[in-house]
């Protein structure tokens, strides 16, 4: 498949936008994982306090109560990861098209074309 210089642009244009999107995403992301693990830190600490017993039956117990809490934070931060790869296939995407109109042009100037 061969593009055009313009097909090319296009694409690292669009490629830039999804960039952009993404990086609000990657964001927003970071923001939710500090608050599920502030809320999975903050259920562990009541349910620590809240339990009576020996040090490590308190400990079993908070953790237990506090369980769904941290799932959703172990569950953000695969967010986050997933949203690194994503950035980072986007990235070696760009840089794939800029190869890509680098090797068109210098075949355009090989032919005589002026662009």
């Amino acid at each position: 498949m061969t593009l055009t210089p313009n097909e090319i642009a296009a694409n690292l244009i669009s490629l830039t936008r999804d960039l952009d999107t993404l990086v609000k995403e990657y964001k927003q992301l970071g923001v939710k994982v500090a608050n599920a693990k502030r809320a999975a830190e903050v259920a562990y600490a009541r349910a620590y306090l809240e339990s009576a017993g020996p040090v490590e039956e308190r400990k079993q117990t908070a953790l237990l109560k506090a369980d769904e809490q941290r799932f959703q934070a172990d569950l953000a931060e695969r967010e986050v990861a997933g949203c690194k790869e994503a950035l980072r296939a986007i990235h070696a995407r760009i840089e794939v098209g800029r190869t890509l109109s680098a090797t068109t042009r210098d075949e355009l100037k090989t032919l005589g074309v002026t662009t």
